[in-house]
């Protein structure tokens, strides 16, 4: 009974953040998707559609801020969660998610950098080397 407390205590709480798709999945670009990651696989729900990444593929995360000239003389601001790791058939894919600041809500922002964070911590300690 102990090893299954023990166990269970690994867990983490999941994160998740509401993101526009980019590039990565068969679905159209702006496409507002569910991106939640738990102990054990990264879920992605959009377009009636969920795809799930087990977190042993994932092989690196980013996130990232881009700036940009408005039309109006500003700056736009957006940031950008990319995410590669490895298909079934063992190829090495990524997918990208946005994030406009100035409309997007703060905790999605926050959220995504979490995610980044943690498949990145995951990631590099990984016992796994590929040649």
């Amino acid at each position: 009974m102990g090893f299954f407390k023990k166990s269970d205590s690994k867990k983490i709480q999941s994160i998740t953040a509401n993101l526009y798709h980019v590039d990565g999945l068969p679905l159209p670009e702006r496409n507002l998707c569910k991106v939640e990651l738990n102990s054990t696989q990264l879920n992605i729900e959009g377009g009636g559609t969920n795809f799930l990444i087990d977190v042993l593929q994932i092989k690196g995360a980013q996130f990232k801020t881009e700036k940009t000239p408005a039309p109006n003389g500003g700056i736009s601001m957006s940031s950008y969660l990319l995410i590669s790791y490895t298909n079934k058939s063992g190829q090495l894919n990524s997918v990208t998610f946005k994030i406009d600041i100035a409309t997007g809500k703060s905790i999605d922002i926050k959220e995504a950098q979490k995610i980044a964070d943690e498949l990145t911590l995951r990631a590099k300690n990984s016992n796994v080397v590929e040649l």
